[in-house]
This record gives C-alpha cells, sequence and structure tokens, in this order.
C-alpha cells in the first residue's frame, strides 16, 4: 500500500512564480478567441518521477503527439473585477483557476468573461483536455496583453501550477501531476513533441498530414473526478516507480540513440518500438489498469500492432483508457477498436502551435 497522500490546495493558489520581471503591462485587445490542440501522451521517460513532491514540478518527461481536436476559448476582459464562466464551459474551477495565476503573473486585477467550445468533452480519458484547458485559457489572456510572458514560460508556469477539479468543490483542486504535454503541445510547432526535465521540450517535428489518428475510448467507460482517479494512482504508485527505476535508464539510452536520429531523419520505427516496449513490456499498461482494468485485456489484444508496419505508433494515452493509432489504415483500426469495445474519434496530427482566430 503506497504511503503518498492526496494533496489539494486552493483555487488560484501560486505555487510556482512566473519568476521574471514583465515590465509595464499594457492591455492590447478587449477580446481575444483562440483554438488550442489536445495532446496524446504516448509514454512517460522517467515514470518514478512522477511521485508526489512538494514542489508541483514533476521531471518524468514524455513522448507527446498534438491532434487537431481543438478547443475555441474566447476570454474578454471587464470593467470589474468578476470572472464571468459561460454556462457550456466545462469544469469552471479549471478556468477561475487560471485566470487568478494570470492575474497574478501579470500583476492585473481587471476580471475577465470566459467561454469554452469543447465539441468533445472528454475528461479524464488521457487526452490531456484538463491540460488544455488551463494552458488555452491563459493563452488567450496572455495574448490580451501582447504576449508579455513568452509561449515556452507561460506553458511551464501552467505545467507547474496544476491542478484537476473535484466534484461538488468549487474553490479546491487536486494536486495531479503535470509533465507538460498538454502545455506544451499548444505552445510550440510539432506534431510529434518530447518533454524532458522540468516541462522543458528537446525535440519536435511535423508529420505527415495523411496520416489518421483514431482514439478509441472503452464504450463503458465511467469516468472518475480527480480526487478519485488521484486517489487511485496513489495507491499504485508502486508500480510506476519501479517501472522508472527498473527500465529509465534504458529509455533515456534508447530515446538518444534510436529514436532522435530516427525522427531527425523521418524514420517513425524506432520511436514506435520504444512506445511499445515500454508500454506493453515494461509495465506501464499493468500500472495505468487502476483507470480501467480492462485495459490490460484490450492491451493484449492489440499487440500484433507492434509488427504492423500500417500502424506508425500505437499506445495508450497517458493512463489512459484511451487508445490511440496513428496509420494510414483507419478503417482497419477502426474495426479492430469496435471488436474490443471502444468507440473510435479519428482526427488528423496538428502540427502548430494554438492559433489566434480573432482579436478586438
Amino acid at each position: 500500500m503506497s504511503s503518498y497522500k492526496l494533496e489539494t490546495f486552493k483555487v488560484g493558489t501560486v505555487h510556482n512564480p512566473i519568476g521574471k520581471s514583465l515590465g509595464l503591462i499594457q492591455k492590447q485587445y478587449e477580446l481575444v478567441t483562440i483554438q488550442f490542440p489536445f495532446r496524446l501522451g504516448a509514454m512517460t521517460l522517467d515514470a518514478s518521477r512522477i511521485a508526489p513532491n512538494n514542489s508541483l514540478v514533476f521531471e518524468a518527461g514524455q513522448i507527446s503527439f498534438s491532434v487537431d481536436i481543438c478547443k475555441v476559448i474566447v476570454v474578454k476582459v471587464r470593467d470589474d473585477e468578476k470572472i464571468v464562466i459561460s454556462k457550456r464551459t466545462s469544469r469552471p474551477s479549471l478556468v477561475t483557476h487560471t485566470v487568478k495565476i494570470m492575474q497574478a503573473a501579470l500583476n492585473v486585477k481587471n476580471g475577465f468573461d470566459v467561454d469554452i467550445d469543447d465539441k468533445l468533452d472528454l475528461r479524464h480519458t488521457g487526452l490531456g483536455s484538463s491540460g488544455s484547458i488551463i494552458a488555452g485559457t491563459a493563452a488567450a489572456i496572455n495574448e490580451i496583453y501582447g504576449k508579455p510572458i513568452n509561449n515556452l514560460d507561460l506553458a511551464q508556469y501552467c505545467i507547474h501550477n496544476y491542478g484537476e477539479e473535484i466534484e461538488g468543490e468549487s474553490e479546491t483542486l487536486a494536486v495531479v501531476q503535470s509533465v507538460g504535454g498538454s502545455s506544451i503541445c499548444g505552445f510550440i510547432d510539432g506534431g510529434l513533441v518530447i518533454v524532458t526535465g522540468k516541462a522543458t521540450p528537446i525535440f519536435s517535428c511535423n508529420l505527415d498530414q495523411k496520416l489518421v489518428v483514431s482514439i478509441g475510448i472503452p464504450k463503458d467507460y465511467v469516468p472518475r473526478d480527480a480526487k478519485a482517479m488521484m486517489q487511485a494512482e496513489l495507491e499504485n504508485m508502486e508500480g510506476f516507480e519501479n517501472t522508472g527505476k527498473n527500465h529509465a535508464p534504458e529509455i533515456a539510452y534508447r530515446l538518444v540513440h534510436e529514436v532522435l536520429p530516427g525522427l531527425v531523419n523521418g524514420d517513425l520505427k524506432p520511436c514506435k518500438k520504444l512506445i511499445f516496449d515500454y508500454r506493453w513490456d515494461m509495465g506501464s499498461i499493468k500500472s495505468c489498469s487502476f483507470v480501467y482494468p480492462r485495459m490490460i485485456e484490450i492491451a493484449e489484444n492489440l499487440r500484433d500492432f507492434k509488427d504492423d508496419e500500417r500502424i506508425q505508433i500505437i499506445a495508450p494515452s497517458s493512463v489512459g483508457p484511451a487508445f490511440f493509432a496513428l496509420s494510414y489504415c483507419s478503417d482497419y483500426v477502426k474495426d479492430r477498436f469496435n471488436k474490443l469495445g471502444l468507440k473510435t474519434i479519428e482526427a488528423k496530427i496538428h502540427n502548430s502551435s494554438y492559433t489566434r482566430v480573432n482579436y478586438l
């Protein structure tokens, strides 16, 4: 049994300040609209580093893929100090938290109207939806003031002050590890992004737009709130720690000497192999199965994808339960997913950062 305890904090708490002088902050726009992409977290580089600590800085690293399922986020400056969130915006406590930490970073007091159009509310399925709410809202507010915080600093500020909603508690968030993929993918170009250390991107590259991203979500999966999910993860932390301790050196070596050279030369095969080995054979999927026990069965039924050259990447996303594949045979993948009880969502790779689509 894990000795780790679930930690919570008050909405708006700044654990790790921006750490830089931003100079004179002046409003440039009254309203900004952006589109912020989802990410798929293919693997962690050192799973032992997701263990709770007192800093909210988790140095686990991640290989992520950015996909063109985007939230449309509209932020408008108010003349008063109120934070007004539209009724259709899900998880308002995350939005309130983001506004408050951005007010602190920018040293501004005015309030904001926030509206998030999220056509696919895929919470707690492993797709980085919470991270994209926080990072996307922060990006829109930063745009209003002429982007005084550079993209990397803003991404890391969101990552290192991250939390997730607790059902029925509007003023409290649960401490949940953020290793950086869901924020970084929205702030830098590249359909594939590798993050290491303190949420530091070391590599990104564009991927073929003809690739189809097939995301399979178990049809019978019922998401729990962050508090329940995190409590379950803490109870299974030993598995993550063992995977990191036993395999992180090999992962680091293969990343440097196989994956990165392959990607530079346009070859995804070493990346696919490392992701597969980590997920299927180094204990990752077993550790993640607390989210949805049938993940192990699903994974074993997809084991043949490792040697199928039509499948460029196969993995669960983050801790699941969603699985995803990058392929040129999406109908085949969809059929396989369907036979395993997975609902398939199809998307394309998103090779750019977030997009500002409107401003006033």
